[in-house]
């Protein structure tokens, strides 16, 4: 019994993100303007058998992309200060296809019962596709809100459990980045024997939960068993795939709370069109009157953008964490600048800075007194 009330407190809180989001999922219901219903057509017992959903239709509000320099100056006035070429930038700017089909995504979420928050759901202003008049330089524009990203793992960097502590304050991490480098061998990644061992101790306790579950028939036993195979499948998830296995014992990867890196959603990434960044391809972010040097350093989730590290992140806020967003208004300009990347290996920040600067100065430079903020070491985790 020992085991099991060392590792109770550690699983009860793997309940409350889903009895949170249900709370912000009730708040979205609760500010549905019209409910009505339709008029009396049939009985009960007719209506279920045909088998129809008592919901007959819904109504989603439905953004517009902004398009013109004043739309976005109005979220950032500094812009045409930091990038004096940006109204010549804005002048051709065309709405990129990933807006609506970023909307699309979010609709098939909605339609699988999950709701989203309005932060979540209204978490992009725009995505332009833009060309410098005079270079031809390409840049893809992505107007949004800053969410934290904590995951990522380096044997080589970052050796111990102990390291990864804050990162895994995050509900959401993972050890892994879609950035990534050969690792030539050396220290194990920590998280090859962090997840076996998880999975054998949360096995350990289903074993435990059983039993107490077949001398007490209450719901409470056959609740915590369910929230102890919520877990197991977490773990087997996140770490035990022979891809994800493989993977963290021949690659290193990025670190949310030392690397500067920005995340956009699966199916934007590595694309053959144009306009299309890839892993590894650079940019720029701009938030107030700053401009930061970064990559595109992961992939996400398909129904959602505005993400960064840790890293990035607190330099924007210094309160973000793993469970507090950077910066919730939509007043984060990211700039991605296809066909740009260099060879993966571990992050350069002075290379990754003059590489930012350069591409810069291919749509116009940076206005006068401007700088972009170059990255001190990483700080020791």
């Amino acid at each position: 019994m020992s085991t099991m009330r060392s590792l109770l407190p550690r699983l009860l809180p793997s309940l409350l993100p889903s009895l949170f989001l249900t709370q912000l999922s009730l708040a979205q219901l609760d500010n549905i303007p019209d409910w009505n219903p339709l008029p009396p057509s049939a009985s009960s017992t007719a209506l279920r058998q045909n088998n129809r959903s008592y919901i007959h239709s819904i109504e989603f509000a439905q953004p517009t992309p902004a398009t013109t320099a004043t739309q976005l100056t109005a979220l950032n006035p500094h812009l045409p200060t930091i990038l004096p070429d940006f109204a010549k930038l804005m002048e051709t700017a065309k709405v990129s296809s990933r807006f609506a089909e970023l909307y699309a995504r979010k609709l098939q979420v909605l339609k699988k019962g999950e709701l989203l928050t309005s932060h979540n759901y209204f978490d992009c202003e725009t995505a332009l596709l833009l060309e410098h008049p005079a270079s031809g330089r390409k840049v893809f524009l992505l107007q949004a809100d800053m969410d934290v990203v904590t995951d990522g793992s380096d044997p080589g960097r970052a050796p111990k459990l102990a390291d990864y502590d804050l990162a895994r304050s995050s509900d959401w991490f993972l050890p892994e980045t879609a950035y990534s480098w050969h690792n030539p061998g050396g220290t194990e990644n920590p998280f090859l024997t962090y997840y076996p061992e998880t999975l054998a101790k949360l096995q350990e306790l289903r074993t435990q939960l059983e039993a107490n579950a077949k001398a007490d028939p209450g719901v409470v036993w056959r609740e915590m068993i369910k929230s102890c195979d919520d877990q197991i499948y977490r773990v087997r998830e996140r770490g035990l795939h022979n891809s994800t296995k493989s993977n963290l014992r021949n690659r290193r990867f990025l670190l949310a709370d030392r690397d500067p890196f920005v995340v956009l959603p699966v199916p934007w990434v590595n694309k053959d069109a144009a306009f299309s960044p890839k892993v590894g391809d650079y940019a720029a972010v701009i938030h107030g009157n700053k401009i930061y040097p970064a990559i595109l350093g992961d992939a996400g989730p398909s129904d959602k953008v505005g993400e960064a590290s840790l890293r990035l992140a607190r330099e924007l806020n210094p309160k973000a964490n793993g469970r507090t967003r950077a910066i919730s208004d939509l007043t984060v300009t990211y700039l991605f600048f296809p066909k740009s990347a260099s060879k993966a290996q571990t992050p350069d920040l002075a290379l990754w800075h003059q590489k930012v600067s350069a591409l810069l100065n291919e749509i116009g430079g940076l206005g006068e007194g401007v700088t972009l903020h170059a990255w001190n070491a990483p700080p020791s985790p």
